[in-house]
């Protein structure tokens, strides 16, 4: 089964700063995905990273899991969560998992 993993960090991408709550970037997320697919999970995260200047950022983060789900329709679900949220990027993490529904 494929699994794709999303890390959205929360920042906006011109203010640099949060500006929208993660609750309701949950509620965006999950509203986007479930248009698309048939369903998620999702977690908060700190993401932690240092720019080339050596400025140390800690953004809060979300990471979202979609199973068995077409790549086109990932593609699809990572570009209106980029418009919605304000993102200038969206990691994706791709996999292949030996996983059932039980």
């Amino acid at each position: 089964m494929n699994k794709s993993t999303l890390y959205i960090g929360l920042n906006d991408k011109v203010t640099k700063r949060q500006e929208i709550s993660t609750l309701e970037a949950c509620k965006v997320i999950q509203n986007i995905v479930l248009e698309e697919a048939s369903g998620l999970t999702i977690y908060e995260a700190d993401g932690i990273y240092k720019h080339d200047d050596g400025q140390i950022v800690i953004e809060k983060s979300l990471k979202v899991e979609l199973y068995d789900t077409l790549e086109a329709v990932v593609l699809k679900i990572i570009g209106l969560l980029k418009s919605a949220l304000n993102q200038e990027s969206i990691i994706l993490q791709r996999e292949t998992v030996d996983s059932v529904f039980v």
